[in-house]
């Protein structure tokens, strides 16, 4: 989709303290092949706060930089991953209580790893039918902690970080400008996640051991084998396809794109073909600060996007692309184009 005065006005990130993972092979908890293999040095690890506690944060930080007001506010979008630090409550209300309260629509997107970048093209679809006062507050937050989550050996070819996004997107200017959104959903190998074992009637306590989707996949995979291929074909064309339609809507070429920030995955993961075919190498993608934060479940773009600005290491005119993919599977990419170098300070850990 193309999109016309839709604006980042803002955005923030807050994130835990550095743990290294050589701390983490020497302990036991990280497989020392693996942590060789996947190049990441560290990740953000966030402690003795309510995952959603993380967003809220990062929401009020998000709107003390922004040049909209609460009452602007029409649309609370939050996103997650994992456990939001409470069975049965409404996350996306809970934030809108805590920040810029009002009457705006509160809703949850739980699309996973892509659930940044699905909030964004919800949200700016929702701002092209209101008024040009409108804005969106869009929240992410998660913490990957025992006993439901080991971030290290829960899955495979990524080690698992914790932190928050917000993000206010306005249709009244900003730092950056929306330029276009691709988001697609394949659902053809979507069981490769979900394993061979029945649906559970209920929430696995703590007894049960922490998510195990490593073992979910190998399960699929001992009696799928045969599409493996089809599967790793899919998943880089699938990918491919979000990146093609977002430059086309935004009219540009993967030679205009000065950033790439794509997931925090390990090595093992990186898709070789998909980078090739946008010519993606390293010093243009945000992999030194990937590798030091981890995978930030919903948070990666945006919070890759925060980091950028925070830095200073985009500036106007400047476009960058924003690159998903999740399980299910979803695909999507958000092209932006920086119009201001803001001056902000990072936040401090939690």
């Amino acid at each position: 989709m193309r999109w016309n005065g839709i604006h980042v006005n803002a955005c923030a990130a807050v994130l835990g303290r550095r743990e290294e993972t050589r701390t983490a092979v020497a302990e036991g908890r990280y497989d020392e092949a693996e942590a060789a293999a996947d190049g990441f040095l560290s990740i953000s690890v966030a402690e003795g706060t309510p995952p959603v506690e993380l967003a809220v944060r990062a929401a009020d930080l998000a709107m003390a930089r922004a040049t909209v007001t609460a009452p602007q506010i029409d649309l609370v979008v939050h996103s997650s991953c994992n456990h939001q630090g409470l069975d049965h409550f409404a996350p996306a209300s809970y934030v809108q209580g805590r920040t810029v309260g009002g009457r705006a629509a509160a809703i949850e997107v739980k699309q996973y790893s892509n659930g940044g970048l699905a909030a964004l093209e919800v949200a700016a679809a929702y701002l092209t039918a209101r008024s040009e006062d409108s804005a969106a507050l869009l929240t992410t937050s998660d913490v990957f902690a025992l006993p439901g989550f080991d971030r290290y050996r829960s899955d495979k070819g990524v080690v698992f970080g914790d932190g928050g996004t917000g993000l206010v997107l306005s249709r009244r200017g900003g730092v950056a400008r929306l330029l276009s959104t691709a988001v697609i959903s394949d659902g053809t190998y979507g069981a490769v996640y979900l394993g061979n074992a029945p649906f559970e009637e209920e929430a696995a306590g703590a007894e049960d051991g922490p998510v195990d989707l490593r073992g979910r996949r190998d399960a699929y995979l001992e009696e799928n084998g045969e599409l493996l291929l089809k599967i790793v074909q899919s998943l880089t064309e699938r990918q491919q396809e979000s990146v093609t339609v977002a430059l086309a809507d935004a009219g540009l070429t993967a030679a205009d794109i000065d950033r790439w920030v794509l997931t925090n995955v390990g090595r093992t993961l990186d898709d070789v073909d998909f980078r090739a075919m946008f010519g993606i190498e390293d010093d243009r993608t945000l992999w030194e600060w990937g590798r030091r934060v981890g995978h930030i479940g919903a948070a990666d773009q945006i919070a890759g996007l925060t980091h950028l600005l925070e830095t200073g290491a985009v500036r106007p005119g400047d476009r960058v692309a924003l690159c998903g993919i999740g399980m299910g599977f979803t695909y999507a990419c958000a092209v932006v184009e920086i119009l201001e170098q803001p001056e902000w300070t990072p936040a401090g850990a939690s």
